[in-house]
C-alpha cells in the first residue's frame, strides 16, 4: 500500500478528512507569545490613569459651560438695555451717534463694540476730533479705553454737518461680571481757528505785465471779401480791452 506523499514545501497542509470523505472545517488560529507581567503592569497603569483623568476633564469642561452660559445671559440682559440708536451731545464740540452697541466675545475675551458716527454740529469746520469709548467698573474707575481718531483724508476740514464714521471696540477686563458696571463715550474736537495777522502786514505781491499779445486770423489769407475778421489785443490790467479789425484780404 503506497502511503500519500506530504505536502510540498511552500504549500499549505492539506485539510484533514472525514470519515465519510468530506474535508474538515477546523482551521488552526495563529498563536502568540503569551503576556508576560509587565506587559499586564503596563496596561493597568494606563488604565488607572485614564480612569484618573477623566473626572477632572469632566469638571472643566463643565466649568466652561457655566462660564459660557453666565456670559450669555449677560449678553441678553445688555442687549436689552441698549436697543436702537443712542444720540449723545457734545456742546462746541459734535454730536456722536451711536447705531449699535453690543457685548462680544466670549469668556475671558469679551469686550464693548460700538458703531457710530461723529457729525460737526459746531459753528465753525472741525480740523479733527477724538471719540473715545471707556468701561467703567460699578466703583466708577475706567477699566480700560479705546479712541478713535476722526479726521478728512483729503486733508481738509471736516465742514459743518459731515460726519465721519468708526467702531470701538474695548475690553472688559471681566468688569461685566459685577453689577453696577457701564460704557460711556467722551467726544473732543479741534475747530478751525482764523490766522492772526501780521504787525507790520506783510508787503504785496507784484504783479508782472506782460506785453500785449495779438490774435492772428487763422482763416488768413483764405478770407473772402465779405468776411472780416476781429483780432483783439489784450493788456493785462487794461480795461476794457482794445480791439483791431483787420479787413480781409482781397
Amino acid at each position: 500500500m503506497v502511503e500519500p506523499a506530504g505536502p510540498v514545501k511552500g504549500e499549505p497542509a492539506a485539510l484533514g478528512k472525514k470519515p465519510h470523505g468530506l474535508p474538515s472545517e477546523e482551521h488552526l488560529l495563529p498563536s502568540r507569545a503569551p503576556m508576560t507581567t509587565q506587559g499586564n503592569l503596563l496596561v493597568a497603569s494606563f488604565l488607572i490613569l485614564g480612569a484618573c483623568a477623566t473626572p477632572a476633564n469632566d469638571r472643566a469642561r463643565d466649568v466652561r459651560e457655566d462660564q459660557l452660559r453666565e456670559f450669555q445671559l449677560i449678553q441678553q440682559v445688555f442687549r436689552t438695555e441698549y436697543t436702537g440708536p443712542q444720540v449723545y451731545e457734545f456742546p462746541g464740540h459734535g454730536r456722536v451717534t451711536v447705531r449699535d452697541v453690543s457685548l462680544d466675545g466670549f469668556p475671558g475675551h469679551t469686550y464693548v463694540r460700538c458703531r457710530f458716527h461723529y457729525q460737526n454740529r459746531t459753528a465753525r469746520p472741525v480740523v479733527q476730533a477724538w471719540v473715545s469709548l471707556d468701561v467703567v467698573d460699578r466703583q466708577g474707575r475706567v477699566v480700560s479705553t479705546e479712541t478713535a481718531h476722526c479726521v478728512n483724508l483729503t486733508c481738509g476740514p471736516l465742514e459743518r454737518g459731515s460726519y465721519y464714521s468708526d467702531e470701538l471696540r474695548t475690553m472688559t477686563h471681566n468688569a461685566h461680571l459685577e453689577p453696577g458696571w457701564s460704557w460711556r463715550l467722551r467726544c473732543v474736537s479741534d475747530q478751525e481757528q482764523d490766522e492772526d495777522p501780521l504787525d507790520p502786514p506783510a508787503p504785496g505781491r507784484w504783479m508782472r505785465e506782460y506785453p500785449p499779445m495779438f490774435i492772428k486770423d487763422r482763416n488768413w489769407p483764405y478770407a473772402t471779401q465779405w468776411y472780416q475778421q476781429t483780432s483783439y489785443v489784450t493788456t493785462p490790467g487794461a480795461l476794457p480791452a482794445q480791439s483791431l479789425t483787420v479787413p480781409a484780404s482781397r
